[in-house]
């Protein structure tokens, strides 16, 4: 066997593979004695069958997968052991192979096309200087937050006139065309929310009802859909058409939340072991937990920023023929070469971030341990039963949640990548020089929604990234 490297271009080249007959005689000749053993046919005794017969049917589709197997191997240890970095997988030259005279060569050269990974040298530092946008939190934000929070944690009561968020239980009666009850029409008992009703006019009519009081309402003027109507008075969508859509409501309760007062018990609940006792703490803890919501979604603009910086100072060449033809042979439902072509630059921001993230993972020694991931998984499980009002279950308990879910590879490897980025966002935090700018949400939102439009958004590696944590 003989192999070489020529190369044919920046980053690009052919690895040649020549097999001689000695190559793969032992191999072939041991997988055809295999087949022989299996192989019954009329006239000789099972496993007898003469090797001439055994060769001639099964002889060349023997040769063929063997050679394939040889190739294999010997090309993957090969780029082992001359540590070649390739990008992507190497491209068989199919024109090449289609012309071999499986039944008459003894000897075969293969030929496959290689991309080489340039070399990524980076330094992250403080010389390095990106936007990271903080977002001011509006009072209003604070103060619907705790009101939610209120209503969450309030009670139930019964009032004896009705309100504009509260919820009305009774008994919907189909009308005539008169006004009076439908003989055999359709009748409905559910609940009501005097929020979720559109038409001002049927809403002023429900405010002030009291248990007792009937509203005559068209049911397609209440609601934003037919869907929504039919559902109100038990029907389904094409039932509406039968019936008339005015409906008597009788209002038999009415239902409040009375919002939880603010008090340490009310504090408590929603910032357990926090031990807040003043409403100035505890709007100082709510306004934390916006900025910490805010900032998430700001992250990952922030990580998008780093990686178009990062791209841009490292300028990484790439093998652009390669991977042209590379993305249009693991593609081919998918792209034509005209597309890989209009959209190879997005595309080659994908490879460069690749390459850029894999060498900051190594560099800064970044690594996920078995023991973040289930403590991760553990936090997810609290944080998802805490919503339930479930707080103080067992450890043995959580443990056995934690196992089940970390039994699912899926679910896993998202905790493994949300770990990597989130280790990853700290580094870049640490190592850059972060221009701090001061927004209003919903600047920040404009601003954002500008830069990513169609009309005028770059290229972004992050927007197509795969995971690269391998």
């Amino acid at each position: 066997m003989d192999i070489v490297k020529e190369n044919t271009g920046q980053l690009e080249a052919i690895i040649k593979i020549k097999l001689n007959e000695e190559d793969y005689r032992e191999q072939v000749s041991k997988e055809l004695k295999n087949a022989q053993k299996k192989m019954q046919m009329p006239g000789f005794r099972p496993g007898k069958v003469p090797m001439g017969l055994v060769n001639k049917m099964y002889g060349k589709s023997v040769l063929v997968e063997e050679v394939n197997k040889i190739l294999a191997d010997a090309l993957y240890k090969y780029i082992q052991e001359e540590k070649l970095n390739v990008l992507g997988n190497p491209l068989p030259d199919d024109e090449a192979a289609a012309n071999i005279d499986w039944d008459n060569q003894k000897e075969f050269e293969f030929q496959y096309r290689i991309g080489l990974s340039p070399e990524v040298e980076l330094e992250l530092s403080d010389t390095i200087e990106v936007d990271y946008h903080k977002i001011k939190v509006a009072e209003e934000s604070i103060d619907q937050f705790i009101n939610e929070a209120r209503k969450r944690h309030g009670n139930m009561i019964n009032p004896g006139t009705a309100e504009a968020e509260d919820v009305l239980y009774g008994e919907f009666t189909e009308l005539d065309d008169n006004g009076n009850p439908k003989e055999d029409g359709k009748t409905n008992k559910t609940n009501v929310f005097i929020r979720f009703i559109k038409d001002e006019a049927i809403k002023e009519q429900l405010i002030g009802a009291k248990p007792g009081s009937t509203v005559d309402i068209d049911i397609l003027k209440a609601v934003e859909s037919e869907t929504e109507a039919a559902s109100m008075v038990g029907l389904k969508k094409e039932e509406l058409q039968d019936h008339n859509p005015v409906f008597r409501f009788v209002i038999e309760s009415i239902s409040r939340i009375e919002p939880a007062e603010m008090n340490e018990a009310f504090y408590d609940k929603v910032a357990p072991g926090k031990e807040i006792k003043t409403e100035e703490d505890f709007r100082k803890f709510v306004e934390e937990q916006i900025e910490m919501q805010y900032q998430t979604d700001v992250d990952k603009h922030f990580r998008n920023v780093v990686s178009e910086k990062l791209i841009g100072i490292t300028e990484l060449p790439l093998p652009e023929s390669f991977l042209k033809k590379w993305l249009l042979e693991n593609n081919k439902e998918e792209l034509t070469a005209e597309k890989v072509e209009d959209e190879f630059e997005k595309a080659a921001d994908t490879f460069r971030w690749q390459l850029i993230e894999n060498h900051l993972l190594k560099k800064y020694e970044i690594e996920v341990k078995p023991e973040e991931v289930n403590s991760e998984l553990e936090y997810f499980i609290k944080a998802q039963l805490a919503q339930y009002g479930q707080t103080d279950l067992p450890q043995e308990i959580l443990d056995k949640y934690v196992k089940e879910l970390g039994s699912k590879q899926e679910e896993v490897k998202k905790v493994y990548d949300h770990l990597f980025d989130k280790k990853l966002m700290a580094l870049f935090k640490e190592k850059l020089k972060l221009n701090e700018i001061h927004m209003e949400m919903d600047d920040y939102v404009k601003m954002v929604n500008e830069k990513y439009s169609p009309d005028t958004q770059e290229p972004n590696a992050e927007s197509e990234k795969e995971n690269p944590k391998e």
